[in-house]
């Protein structure tokens, strides 16, 4: 049986719960702007890097790092976040160091 103390102590549970699960969401978007920040400026980077440094299309260079030329779009407009691996290939490909892609 439920006594009122009983309940209040539930309903109070739960609106703690609701009210973290919500400060949770707000500290998830947060990070997820800064996330995408991050992701359009390397995609910037590699873009300008590729431009500079290379001949390459999209396409050919795709084909230089084994992606496909829409995995390489995708990177540089930061649409995708890019594996460890991909980015050692595409550093590898333009001939600098992977924290050369971070400086921005």
């Amino acid at each position: 049986m439920y006594s009122i103390a009983n309940i209040i102590k539930k309903s109070q549970a739960t609106i703690y719960v609701r009210f973290c699960f919500l400060a949770m969401i707000e500290i998830y978007n947060m990070e997820s702007d800064e996330h995408n920040k991050a992701l359009i400026t390397l995609g910037k980077t590699i873009r300008k890097l590729r431009e500079e440094t290379t001949t390459f299309s999209q396409d050919k260079f795709g084909l230089e790092v084994d992606l496909s030329e829409n995995q390489i779009r995708r990177i540089e407009k930061g649409q995708t976040n890019p594996t460890v691996k991909s980015l050692l290939k595409i550093s590898k490909a333009l001939n600098v160091n992977i924290k050369d892609l971070f400086l921005f």
